[in-house]
């Protein structure tokens, strides 16, 4: 236990409150065990008055003559009972038998002798014969001295009890304030001022000063903490300085890191923004050149289809050797067996080929792990490149063959049927010619010829206007816009309005151009035949289907023809192979309310597409 209470110093503060902590258990076990023992005191002083008053009270009822005999009698035998009971009450016994050789025990002995022997018999004499009275008298006065004694020891009990429980109070007071002297001295001296240290010493280690020396003298807690922190201390310092050194080699990794990543960047957005000639590339080139510390690089770019490089970009002026005079590039795009002191990284995109980055070695020389990968990224980034400028051309072609197609597809739906129209007509020209009299039915053909040819120069016109409009990129609302803005540039009478609620529907260029088309050609019908003053086009979703997209152009003329085929047939031929190539049926009539309305209704490919996705899930 010595060892231990040398060696820790929780168990020297653990042991003090111990102390304190029993002291005071002890003193409040003390004076509760004597609160208790003092606990009937002032009840039995005051029993002990009462027994006075009482034996008072039993010589002034003998002596009163003005009472009969009989309640004298009765009153006397009551006081005799109380006064008995009061004697027995275990409050008056207790202290008298806890000693039974004290003065206390032989006082009441003699209290309870003289009552029984002496007061009592004479009390009943005293009734009987009242020369008695003066010797009860004398034998009551007697008894109450001894009484007042009882009382006076009583007292001097309970007083003593009080000291008793004072002197404890004190003498655990003084002990637990030397315990608490002692154990301040133990914090201050033994923990206090180690922990200041302590303290100071992390302070400065927080700070990155690792020269203080923490105390670390003696055997207890804190000396062992001192120790481990001097410990601590040195093994960081250490770590401290080595760590520096890896922070500056790691800071050059970095920024040969950040240099590679740099350039990596740069390439990509440069090669993305324009994507033009190749020898754009030499600058990229000489730049990996300089990051790397690598001064002969050569970069050959060849096609996805040829075997020899259109372009060989050098970082180096020198003479170049025979086989690239010679267009033989096997040497080098093959790798196996890699050639000595020189590496190849294939540009390579998705198993095509579009060249090789060669890097060319000092004997001797090895490449980096960060060079090598630098080196094979930067080639991906070329193949990258030239592979989208490859998917941009061939964009480029897939746009122009569809603009192609879309072109002989409308000279076939319109001129080149009115060419046939017109064809026709001319052969039956021709034979109403060889006929007799000929000349004179040729005149109905001619007006057919003319007719045909107007409509054809129109239709051209019109085909010129939608081209133009599709190739300048505006949306189909201001095609539609533009077209209205023409015709009513023409017109000053019709007024021309649109009604326009499918913005966020995705038509295809197909779909524009046919819609765009039936437009056209049935706003021209409005402005040559209707005779109205207003014409309005409608683009809009139906109630009953909303996949479904309606077309309407209404005017307020003179309405339409029953038969609408003898009235421009060859438009309405046109306008009904359009409508029949979007899957719907153009119809001609006549409006309830006046005038004539071309309206058909159609499903967009969107729509048809989303169908058919939804049917094979």
């Amino acid at each position: 236990m010595l060892k231990q209470l040398n060696r820790s110093i929780v168990f020297r503060v653990g042991l003090m409150m111990f102390a304190i902590s029993l002291l005071a258990v002890v003193s409040m076990a003390s004076s509760v065990f004597i609160s208790d023992s003092a606990e009937n005191d002032a009840y039995a002083i005051n029993l002990s008055g009462t027994l006075r008053m009482q034996s008072y009270q039993i010589a002034i009822s003998l002596m009163r003559d003005d009472l009969e005999a009989e309640a004298r009698q009765q009153r006397l035998t009551k006081q005799i009972h109380q006064f008995d009971q009061t004697l027995q009450l275990p409050t008056l016994q207790r202290p008298a038998m806890a000693k039974r050789a004290s003065e206390h025990f032989e006082l009441y002995e003699s209290i309870v002798a003289r009552w029984q022997e002496r007061i009592k018999p004479g009390i009943e004499a005293a009734i009987l014969e009242p020369e008695a009275l003066p010797t009860l008298l004398n034998e009551t006065d007697a008894l109450v001295k001894d009484i007042d004694h009882l009382v006076k020891l009583h007292q001097y009990h309970a007083e003593q009890n009080v000291a008793t429980i004072r002197l404890i109070q004190g003498l655990a007071l003084l002990l637990t304030a030397l315990l608490m002297i002692v154990a301040m001295f133990i914090i201050s001296r033994h923990i206090k001022q180690p922990l200041a240290q302590l303290t100071q010493i992390a302070r400065q280690i927080g700070r990155g000063d690792f020269t203080g020396r923490a105390p670390d003298h003696g055997h207890d807690e804190l000396a062992l903490l001192g120790h481990t922190l001097n410990h601590m201390s040195d093994a960081i310092s250490r770590s401290h300085s080595l760590m520096e050194k890896k922070v500056q080699e790691k800071t050059i990794r970095l920024q040969q890191s950040n240099q590679s990543v740099e350039l990596l960047y740069n390439i990509s957005n440069s090669l993305q923004e324009s994507l033009s000639h190749p020898s754009e590339f030499g600058p990229l080139l000489n730049r990996l050149a300089k990051i790397t510390g690598l001064s002969d690089l050569d970069l050959c770019m060849m096609t996805a289809s040829g075997n020899t490089p259109y372009e060989h970009l050098m970082t180096k002026d020198k003479i170049l050797p025979s086989r690239c005079i010679n267009k033989d590039c096997n040497g080098c795009m093959n790798t196996n067996p890699p050639a000595e002191n020189k590496l190849t990284f294939p540009l390579t995109r998705a198993s095509t080929n579009y060249g090789v980055l060669v890097c060319q070695l000092q004997p001797g020389q090895k490449l980096e792990t960060w060079q090598m990968r630098l080196l094979k990224s930067v080639a991906d980034q070329f193949a990258v490149s030239l592979s989208l400028r490859d998917q941009q051309e061939q964009s480029r072609r897939l746009v122009l063959m569809h603009e192609r197609t879309v072109i002989a597809r409308e000279l076939h739906d319109s001129l080149a049927q009115a060419l046939s129209y017109l064809k026709i007509q001319v052969a039956r020209l021709e034979k109403l010619l060889k006929q007799p009299n000929g000349a004179d039915k040729a005149a109905p053909v001619i007006d057919e010829l003319k007719t045909g040819l107007s409509s054809a120069y129109r239709e051209l016109r019109e085909l010129l206007t939608t081209f133009r409009l599709k190739m300048d990129g505006q949306s189909l609302r201001a095609a539609m816009e533009q077209s209205l803005l023409q015709l009513q540039e023409r017109s000053d009478s019709i007024r021309f309005s649109l009604e326009f609620d499918v913005d966020n529907l995705p038509f295809s260029p197909n779909e524009e151009i046919h819609l765009l088309q039936i437009t056209r050609e049935a706003l021209q019908n409005a402005l040559h035949h209707s005779g109205g003053n207003q014409v309005v086009v409608s683009l809009q979703r139906t109630v009953d289907s909303p996949s479904h997209i309606k077309l309407s152009i209404r005017d307020n003329g003179i309405g339409i023809e029953n038969d609408p085929s003898k009235l421009n047939h060859y438009g309405l031929a046109i306008m009904r192979e359009r409508s029949r190539n979007l899957g719907g049926e153009l119809n001609v009539q006549r409006h309830p309310a006046g005038g004539t309305l071309v309206s058909f209704e159609f499903e967009p490919e969107y729509y048809a597409q989303r169908k058919d996705e939804v049917v094979g899930l």
